[in-house]
């Protein structure tokens, strides 16, 4: 009796490799996220710092450049914070993007995986017939030998 061979079985190998694939820059895409949000989370530290320090510089009195200056480095902390938002906001869609893409190959694998089992099924039954088949030609052959 010859093996059981998955007709789709190239196919089914791929998609196997894609959710792989997939996998992979989904748990790169999360990293790189997690980065994002570490930076963002020391820009706030820096800025918290910078502003307590500005409050003490005030309160004890201090010019005009050095206010200047103190403003200046606000806006930039500002912008950094405003850039690295833009990117995580960019991250998440691409992370989303990339779940879809994941969700879809699964739903892939799993048809393919209840062909695979439909297949199975013809096969035993044909296997099944054929064993029956040849008992019934050992059993006649030996009816009529005898």
């Amino acid at each position: 009796m010859k093996k059981f061979v998955f007709t789709l079985q190239s196919w089914y190998d791929m998609q196997l490799g894609l959710e792989k694939q997939h996998k992979l820059e989904l748990k790169n895409i999360e990293a790189e996220i997690a980065k994002c949000q570490n930076h963002l989370m020391q820009l706030g530290n820096d800025f918290d710092k910078a502003k307590g320090e500005y409050c003490s510089a005030v309160s004890k009195g201090v010019g005009a450049p050095r206010i200047k200056e103190f403003g200046l480095y606000f806006d930039s902390l500002k912008t950094a914070m405003a850039a690295v938002q833009m990117e995580i906001t960019r991250l998440d869609r691409e992370r989303e993007q990339q779940m879809q893409k994941l969700i879809h190959t699964r739903r892939e694998i799993k048809l393919l995986d209840k062909l695979r089992e439909t297949q199975y099924a013809e096969y035993m039954e044909n296997a099944k017939k054929q064993h029956d088949k040849f008992i019934d030609d050992l059993v006649s052959f030996n009816v009529t030998t005898s």
